[in-house]
């Protein structure tokens, strides 16, 4: 795509020619187990925006063979990791997959950006305000990590939803996952869709008992984005569309809270790379 060529230049300018200047909506989509149809859906619905003319990053973080970057025929090789490191610069790892939609790959960063330093933070903080520059929405695909712990890209997203597919121990684990959430992170809004059900009245029935537990053992808010009964057809564009507060034009691109304190605090293992 001719517009990349120029990102070798200026990052931001090229983004801001691909898509525009407008404020992103910045959405991390994670589960409490695989199989649930959570990348499926984050592809579709990167399709679906960019279908209504909304320009889309996916930071794409799921190690697996089946990840979003391999669902457009597409294959890394660099991680947004080297970009933070100062290793490459965002226009030789971020891929172009579809007419408004770009792919970040960022496996190796879900899993080697956790301790990070004020430096480092500052540099992640940075390479995260071009990714961006003038895209309508950036969807993250959250590793599912052994730990249960979200990157602190995802961690860090103004948005959380959480994919929940419509069995019982899907929704016991999706539960387990607000819970360490809530509780590592301070974080006290959730939104969660539910994948698989065979309707949408089951959906918020789902919801309806998440939504209860977590209010009166948590103290948390979950509300209802929406669901998606066959994953591989359906998307959730509509939902993140009139389901998400506006956001504000502005210079200053603010999809992404702070860094956590907590991280701050700890040694971190990039301040000696770059």
């Amino acid at each position: 795509m001719a517009e990349l060529a120029a990102w070798h230049g200026d990052q931001a300018d090229g983004l801001r020619r691909l898509f525009g200047s407008r404020s992103p909506q910045v959405v991390a989509f994670a589960s409490g187990r695989e199989a649930c149809g959570r990348t499926t859906l984050v592809v579709q619905t990167a399709a679906a925006l960019a279908g209504a003319g909304h320009g889309v990053v996916i930071i794409d973080e799921n190690p697996a063979p089946d990840n979003a970057v391999s669902a457009f025929g597409l294959a890394a090789r660099h991680d947004f990791l080297h970009v933070v490191r100062g290793e490459r610069n965002l226009g030789q790892v971020i891929l172009p997959a579809a007419p408004l939609v770009h792919i970040l790959p960022a496996a190796r960063a879900a899993r080697e950006l956790d301790r990070l330093g004020e430096s480092g933070q500052a540099r992640l903080a940075a390479r995260l305000r071009d990714v961006q520059q003038g895209a309508g929405f950036v969807l993250i695909d959250c590793a599912t990590r052994r730990s249960g712990h979200l990157s602190p890209v995802a961690g860090s997203a103004r948005h959380l939803v959480i994919i929940v597919a419509a069995q019982s121990a899907a929704i016991t684990n999706s539960y387990a996952l607000i819970k360490r959430i809530a509780q590592d992170q301070g974080r006290d809004h959730f939104q969660i869709a539910v994948t698989r059900a065979r309707s949408v009245e089951e959906a918020r029935a789902i919801h309806g008992n998440m939504r209860r537990v977590a209010r009166e053992h948590l103290g948390v808010r979950v509300d209802f984005l929406g669901a998606a009964p066959v994953p591989v057809t359906d998307h959730l564009a509509t939902a993140l569309l009139q389901g998400l507060p506006a956001v504000i034009d502005s210079d200053e691109m603010d999809g992404f809270a702070p860094m956590a304190a907590a991280a701050a605090a700890r040694p971190g293992v990039l301040d000696s790379v770059v």
